[in-house]
């Protein structure tokens, strides 16, 4: 008799980026997402993905992080803790400021420039 319960489907946001969950650091209520820096996908939404590094905008919110960008984003401080369709505006979401994720589950290429810029996430 099996009695282990098994995984009938998979819900979107059920992939874990945390490696670790022993030093974790979440931002105090959040951080605020600023909608126009994402731009939107082919079909008008503006979603960011778990796992996106954020930098912070001279305006106090939140933008994706792009290495190319002069605005703060070059700069990424927090990572996403979930998924976030700021297509109708701005949104106030989790993120962490330090902790253990796994490289491969964050939707950004993970190069030494962000690992250097990010001295308190540890990329597993």
């Amino acid at each position: 008799m099996r009695l282990q319960p098994t995984q009938k489907f998979e819900v979107q946001e059920s992939y874990e980026i945390l490696a670790s969950y022993e030093v974790i650091r979440e931002v105090v209520n959040g951080v605020t997402i600023d909608s126009s820096t994402v731009s939107a996908d082919g079909n008008g939404k503006k979603i960011i993905l778990k796992g996106m590094p954020l930098g912070k905008l001279a305006n106090g919110k939140y933008g994706t992080y792009s290495s190319g960008a002069a605005d703060g984003r070059q700069n990424p401080t927090v990572i996403l803790k979930r998924t976030v369709d700021v297509t109708d505006g701005d949104h106030v979401v989790g993120a962490y400021e330090m902790a253990k994720v796994i490289t491969e589950r964050i939707p950004v290429t993970v190069d030494a420039t962000l690992k250097g810029k990010m001295p308190n996430i540890v990329f597993a």
